[in-house]
């Protein structure tokens, strides 16, 4: 079994593929700097391996495939009942082909039969696929066995990363604000005042999604939503508005409101005859007829009574 920087320098002088290179360095972030190995403890899902290497499914497995078949990489695959009930997952092995080591002199070749000294590596050798996996700060050599576990090999959604950028999602420091359930206190009485009880319980991040909405929609269009918003399930936690559709609402209107130009408008007479929208009236004439007419008590142009 080849060390990882065997391995490395090896994949870094075949003749494989842009993308069956990359996907053999990745799975190497796993190996043990020292022995190759990969514990199974670490051994990198499929949704890891095509997170980190961008891959869609279809072009993993025929890259994956090309490395099997030329003794690169080796995958035991689980019993699919196995693989079902325990969630049991491909276990890789990293190797390098017969013939494949490198060019003269590589210490990938090098005599490893006991009593032969091994030549120490050169500087170009232990930069070259080091600077950017190995962790930083004064761990030796043995840190190796770390190396890509910091992060699981399961990917984990993030909680709200379903909802977009600008609309919901995490925002930068600087857009981020400050008390943010404070902020929200207003909303919250007015949800409460309209006889929306929910629980609030909700972490930061979504905290600061309500506080943007409620900076950029304001409380009237967010309890107006709560209100005609449907659920299957009784509604007890607010982040299902959130969810729902708060995050799109649109920005409140700048427009000036028109409610100054009704104020002068006169009220609704309130006679059975008088239409409450046109303010007309049936009247009949002398012919029996009935037509239209302007309410003499509150149309607008009715000279009678004012408001």
């Amino acid at each position: 079994m080849p060390s990882r920087f065997e391995f490395e320098r090896a994949i870094r002088r075949s003749e494989l593929p842009p993308l069956s290179r990359l996907l053999a360095l990745t799975i190497a972030t796993w190996a043990d700097a020292e022995t190759g190995l990969i514990s199974r403890r670490n051994q990198p899902a499929q949704s890891v391996l095509l997170e980190a290497t961008g891959m869609s499914k279809s072009a993993f497995l025929a890259h994956r495939k090309n490395l099997v078949d030329g003794g690169w990489v080796r995958c035991d695959s689980p019993d699919p009942i196995k693989a079902q009930k325990e969630h049991a997952q491909n276990v890789y092995f990293v190797l390098i082909p017969d013939g494949k080591a490198g060019s003269p002199g590589d210490l990938a070749k090098a005599d490893k039969r006991p009593g032969k000294r091994r030549e120490p590596r050169s500087g170009d050798d232990l930069a070259l696929g080091r600077q950017a996996t190995q962790p930083n700060g004064t761990e030796t050599a043995k840190s190796g066995s770390n190396l890509g576990r910091q992060a699981t090999t399961r990917v984990l959604p993030s909680p709200i990363s379903h909802l977009p950028a600008d609309e919901g999602g995490q925002a930068s420091s600087d857009e981020r604000t400050p008390r943010a359930f404070d902020y929200c206190q207003p909303l919250i009485k007015a949800m409460t005042e309209a006889g929306i009880v929910v629980s609030w319980t909700m972490n930061a991040d979504d905290w600061q999604a309500v506080a943007r909405v409620l900076d950029r929609a304001g409380v009237d269009a967010m309890v107006t939503f709560a209100r005609t918003a449907k659920s299957r399930e009784p509604i007890r936690f607010a982040k299902f508005f959130l969810r729902a559709g708060w995050s799109g609402l649109p920005p409140k209107s700048t427009k000036p409101s028109s409610a100054p130009a009704a104020a002068g408008k006169r009220p609704h007479c309130g006679h059975p005859d008088c239409d409450p929208i046109t303010r007309t009236r049936e009247i009949e004439n002398d012919r029996g007829l009935r037509n239209l007419h302007p309410c003499p008590d509150c149309h607008p142009t009715a000279k009678g009574q004012a408001a």
